[in-house]
């Protein structure tokens, strides 16, 4: 009724003013048609900032899930708290995000339900995170492992990607509602022109909103994309900058995929030379199997230490840790090796388990040597006196001179082996080394035979040392001896001396860094295997035929090296001949003597009372007998106590003549010290048959008196008694 009287009046109005009606019913209908325009190009305005909302909340979700996901996995990597904190943000912001996109799409049923699975799956991908942050929390020592990082990373795009089908279809349908509104725009600008101007600028302003959007929205997908791509360059600096070798193998883990470059450095390999081949083939043949048998373990805590070849042939010692690199649907794609080499650390453990057989040895040698000294200490001075007894008898005389000889060929070989045990008296002096060789070089030229050449290379400002010269000596002999017998048909022996400076890089369990003389023998003879270089040392071990060596010449100079606080190098390959290189600690603080040792002087006899102090009953008594027949007067006592208790009665003894090594729980040092403070001017001389050490480990020098080597002669005995009365 409303609309039908509205009607009368405008027609007759259209009547009276036909010109003026039509003009104004055109711009009435167009008017009208423009309101209604208007309208409609209002609704597809609303339309398509609806859907610019939509898909600017779709990119905020993948964006906050692959940020999450990428700082999550960058602190179990880093522990840094900075990328924490942007993991727990992203984690906040995620569930308000997430209730928007469902308000936006409840319009669309199809897009609920993608944005409600979406909800699900984001809400799952969050608690994994945070189970991921939880377990590195609760193992802050443990470290993440590769295949984990890769599986997280796949599990967080897969989520990311699920969003595309949604953002998809918004996209098309903004392009749709967009394409109308500009419709709808141009036929209200052919209807008015002035509502045309307007809604192209109305329009125009949107769209160049909406552009700066999308803008905005592609910058931020851009740097989302260099995010991800700086999270992967530095997993591949990681893999190429790691001091440990990596290999990467194939499922099946025999053959190699990529190796980084300190496994192609560690065996000599060009990177591209690796990829294809077998990882057998780069093991020792030994290894083949262990290698193969390892290469399935799932465990990366358990690992095996293998032998691999470098380019040249070189053993390299590893230890090999395995683990596999799953794919998203958990089949194994990949074989992880962490290669660690080991070379050094076996080198020292086989270096420190000879040095402990040698001490062994050594500890074995030296106390049976010690005990034989005491044997033949007694038969030595036996037959000294049996020799004065049968003078009348020539062959009962010759008789005794070959007992006596065989006496001092053993008391030789015990020397040899305390020499070996480190356990013999050295008499150490300072010495020139280059001064003390020409004698000695000149002795063994004419021993050695014309066959044999010799030079020397003495280097200049030698610096001292301080050694037991003699030992210096046997050591020179034994040395050319060996290498002329491995030179059967003539060869030249170089001796050379030099200074040597040992760093702590260069220094091994054998000896210790600091400042060395060295002595060096080379020959050009047959040389030795790597297995009989190994037990050259050894006592009684010799390469040479039955009868033809002790097997104790090496053994007493590695010893004589190990006492005077040096050390025995030996280099050897067969068929190149044979270096020996004797380093020995340079002396500081003294002037250097150059000749040593005095000859003994015919001793007048004596009047002097003695003190005799020794637990072995037979070697007390060849000691009296010797000692009374140069005049002494001699008591006796069998231990320290028994000693002490003779001097608290009587205080006329000049000198106490005493072992070292002595039970009842006081050894000879003891029993001067308390025998000087019973009697101040007492003299003392100690005998051994030991030299640095005792069985307990207690040291024997500095000496605190004079010290008699066992066994002993008469004319020794003699002169040491006669220098310590006098000293």
């Amino acid at each position: 009724m409303i609309i039908r009287a509205a009607k009368q009046p405008l027609l007759r109005l259209v009547g009276r003013q036909t010109g003026v009606a039509a003009a104004f019913l055109v711009l009435l209908a167009n008017t009208a048609f423009a309101v209604l325009m208007f309208h409609e190009v209002r609704r597809a305005d609303d339309l398509v900032v609806h859907t610019q909302q939509v898909t600017a909340a779709l990119l905020d979700v993948r964006g906050l899930v692959r940020q999450a996901g990428s700082n999550q996995r960058t602190y179990l990597l880093t522990r840094d708290p900075q990328f924490l904190a942007i993991y727990q943000q992203a984690e906040l912001d995620l569930p308000p995000l997430l209730e928007d996109l469902r308000s936006l799409v409840s319009d669309n049923a199809a897009q609920s339900r993608r944005a409600t699975t979406l909800a699900a799956e984001t809400e799952n991908e969050a608690k994994r995170l945070a189970a991921g942050i939880a377990q590195r929390e609760a193992s802050p020592a443990g470290t993440m492992a590769y295949e984990d990082l890769v599986r997280s990373k796949q599990m967080t795009d897969r989520l990311a990607d699920s969003i595309g089908p949604i953002l998809v279809e918004e996209r098309g349908l903004l392009q749709t509602r967009i394409g109308t509104a500009d419709r709808r725009n141009v036929l209200t600008l052919a209807l008015i022109a002035g509502a045309t101007v307007l809604s192209v600028v109305v329009i125009g302003m949107m769209l160049h909103r909406t552009q700066g959007e999308a803008r905005a929205r592609s910058s931020e997908l851009a740097e989302t994309d260099a995010a991800l791509r700086d999270s992967e360059l530095r997993f591949r600096r990681m893999f190429e900058e790691s001091p440990i070798g990596v290999l990467v193998a194939e499922a099946d883990g025999e053959r190699i995929v990529e190796a980084n470059p300190a496994f192609c450095r560690m065996l000599g390999y060009e990177p591209h030379e690796l990829p294809g081949r077998s990882i057998a083939d780069i093991a020792h043949i030994d290894d083949h199997d262990l290698v193969l048998a390892h290469r399935l373990t799932t465990d990366p805590g358990d690992f095996v230490e293998v032998r691999y070849l470098t380019r040249s042939g070189v053993v390299v010692w590893a230890r090999v840790r395995t683990t596999s690199l799953a794919t998203a649907n958990g089949h194994d794609a990949h074989r992880l090796c962490l290669v660690e080499d080991v070379t050094r650390q076996k080198q020292a453990e086989a270096e420190l388990r000879q040095a402990q057989k040698m001490e062994a040895i050594g500890q074995l040698s030296g106390g049976i040597a010690h005990d034989f000294n005491n044997l033949l200490g007694v038969i030595i001075g036996n037959v000294e006196f049996l020799i004065d007894a049968v003078q009348d008898n020539p062959d009962n005389a010759e008789l005794a001179r070959e007992i006596l000889s065989s006496a001092l060929s053993g008391a030789d070989l015990t020397r040899r082996l305390l020499a070996f045990a480190r356990r013999q008296t050295l008499q150490p002096r300072m010495i020139d080394l280059n001064g003390y060789l020409p004698n000695h070089i000149s002795i063994l030229r004419r021993l050695l035979g014309e066959s044999i050449q010799m030079t020397t290379t003495l280097a200049g400002s030698l610096w001292p040392i301080r050694v037991d010269p003699s030992q210096v000596g046997d050591a020179l002999l034994n040395l050319a001896i060996n290498a002329r017998d491995a030179m059967p048909h003539g060869g030249t022996i170089s001796i050379e001396t030099a200074n040597a400076h040992l760093t702590r890089d260069q220094a091994d369990v054998e000896i210790a860094p600091g400042d060395y003389v060295t002595l060096s023998m080379t020959d050009t003879g047959i040389g030795m295997a790597p297995e009989l270089l190994a037990r050259v040392v050894e006592p009684f071990f010799t390469t040479k035929g039955t009868g033809a060596g002790s097997g104790l010449g090496l053994s007493m100079i590695y010893g004589f090296a190990k006492q005077s606080g040096g050390h025995l190098q030996i280099c050897s390959e067969l068929g190149h001949g044979t270096t020996v290189r004797l380093y020995l600690p340079r002396a500081l603080g003294e002037e250097p003597v150059e000749s040593v040792g005095t000859a003994a002087a015919n001793l007048p006899q004596a009047y002097e009372a003695i003190l005799l102090v020794d637990d072995n009953v037979e070697m007390r008594a060849v000691a009296r007998r010797h000692l009374t027949s140069l005049g002494y007067r001699v008591s006796e006592a069998g231990s320290g106590p028994a000693a002490l208790a003779i001097l608290m009665s009587d205080n006329g003894f000049n000198l106490l003549f005493t072992d070292v090594v002595m039970p009842d729980g006081m050894t000879g040092f003891q029993l001067a010290a308390m025998a000087q403070k019973l009697q101040p001017a007492l003299k003392v001389l100690f005998t051994t048959g030991y030299a640095r050490s005792m069985p307990s480990g207690e040291p024997l020098t500095p000496y605190p008196g004079a010290m008699l080597r066992k066994p002993y002669r008469r004319h020794e005995l003699a002169a040491t008694v006669r220098a310590a009365l006098a000293g």
